[in-house]
């Protein structure tokens, strides 16, 4: 290679370094194409600095919220406990609000009366813990509607801001403030009395489990009561009728004599809810006895506590489920059935059941578990108040199943009658009303383990 042809190489040699470096040095400090810049933050705080809040919301409403510690408290117009959610929400949104796009800047001097800012729908202020003090002011919506004009108060500058957030900063006192209409925690409720015109029913929970003492004593539906407790812990007024009712002023509202009384146990203390008369809107005038509003509730909530008894009833007949089973004796047809489970030996990897009576045998495993379901979903279609007419003085079966490894044990008899068929677990009083086809389905399937040439009739 001549001079030339090295003095050529040597300067696209130098070229493409100069060029590398530029990359390196330039062009990494870069985002990525396509990238957009950061949006401008609008505060520079964080939300657990923020230690009050005022509000005035579209329609005209103003509130004061300040925080007592790490506890939020409305103190204006009134004192009262919070929405928590609504307030962190709040919080949170003002400490991650951003500028869209800026619309206009102070030395613009804009006329902010397009803009929905002369006069602006909504405010937002806080102070914080530092001594910061500013007012988040909202006008209208752009023209696409997706977002909203907004400014900082003594500030022209105006921007925009996520139209989403309408809802979020938006907030009236009644938003605001704790719509509870019991201040109880759902974990904490042992016991529930219900008493009206023709009500009267009280529950009891008792080593985590509910049952009926007024006006039978019976086991008690957990799906049932558990979700009226429920409804009581977290249920939120609809609506405040009067901040501070006097005890002579409850007549317009049917809370003098109260249609419903319902007492929630919570151990040592109780609280108590009062039900009313129906609004012209269909919600119920209600009211805590510990706090002199009245509100409203929905019209579900009263239904629901209307129920009758028999509806808080457990409707399974076997609080066992085929996976904690381990015995299970049959009386029916002039026989008895035994079968219980062996736990798995040597090379066997699960459990086997077997027949252990009248003959011992072994026995298909999922013929055992479909019998074992069939009977764990024996319900309850109703109650009836009497045996008298049920055939259980003279049983069409007895069935009594061994669960959790030994450590409980229950019985069910089945009387029949025709075509219908009822059924009283262990002592209780009445007898349950059973489907007729769900009872013959649970024949057929233990007549599969029988052994039996030939499938009895049901």
């Amino acid at each position: 290679m001549d001079m030339r042809g090295v003095r050529s190489t040597l300067v696209l040699l130098v070229v493409a370094l100069g060029l590398g470096a530029y990359i390196y040095f330039v062009e990494s400090g870069r985002p990525p194409a396509g990238t957009p810049d950061p949006l401008e933050p609008v505060f520079e705080i964080a939300s657990d600095d923020i230690d009050s809040l005022s509000v005035t919301s579209s329609n005209g409403d103003r509130t004061v919220i300040e925080k007592d510690g790490d506890r939020w408290q409305l103190v204006e117009p009134f004192r009262a406990n919070v929405d928590v959610t609504k307030v962190v929400s709040l919080s949170s949104s003002l400490a991650n609000l951003e500028m869209q796009r800026v619309v206009a800047e102070p030395d613009d001097v804009p006329d902010l009366e397009p803009f929905g800012l002369a006069a602006p729908r909504i405010e937002v202020g806080f102070t914080t813990t530092g001594g910061g003090d500013a007012r988040l002011q909202i006008g209208g919506r752009t023209p696409t509607g997706n977002d909203l004009y907004a400014a900082v108060a003594d500030s022209s500058r105006v921007f925009l801001i996520s139209g989403f957030l309408d809802t979020t900063f938006d907030q009236t006192t009644f938003d605001l403030r704790d719509k509870s209409i019991l201040d109880i925690t759902r974990d904490q409720v042992d016991s529930l009395e219900i008493a009206g015109q023709d009500l009267a029913v009280r529950l009891r929970k008792t080593d985590g489990e509910w049952s009926l003492v007024d006006p039978i004593e019976a086991r008690a539906d957990p799906g049932v009561t558990d979700g009226l407790v429920g409804r009581l812990s977290t249920g939120q007024m609809t609506a405040i009728e009067q901040e501070a009712v006097e005890p002579d002023g409850l007549e317009p509202y049917g809370l003098d004599t109260p249609r419903l009384t319902v007492t929630v146990g919570l151990g040592s203390s109780a609280a108590t809810l009062l039900l009313g008369d129906t609004t012209p809107t269909g919600t119920v005038y209600a009211r805590d006895a510990a706090r002199g509003l009245v509100f409203t509730v929905d019209e579900s909530l009263a239904a629901e506590l209307e129920q009758d008894a028999g509806e808080y009833r457990r409707k399974n007949l076997f609080a066992f489920r085929p996976f904690n089973a381990t015995g299970l004796e049959i009386e029916h047809d002039g026989a008895v059935w035994t079968f219980a489970l062996e736990a798995a030996s040597g090379e066997e990897e699960i459990d086997t059941w077997r027949r252990t009576a009248p003959n011992a045998a072994d026995v298909d495993r999922s013929a055992m578990d479909d019998l074992l379901a069939k009977l764990s979903n024996l319900r309850a279609e109703s109650f009836e108040p009497s045996r008298n007419g049920t055939g259980l003085d003279a049983p069409a079966a007895a069935i009594t199943v061994t669960f959790n490894d030994e450590a409980d044990q229950e019985r069910v008899v089945v009387g029949r009658t025709g075509d219908d068929v009822f059924a009283v677990s262990g002592d209780e009083p009445g007898a349950a009303r059973l489907n007729t086809r769900s009872w013959e389905d649970a024949i057929e399937a233990l007549a599969v383990l029988r052994g039996d040439p030939e499938t009895p009739a049901p």
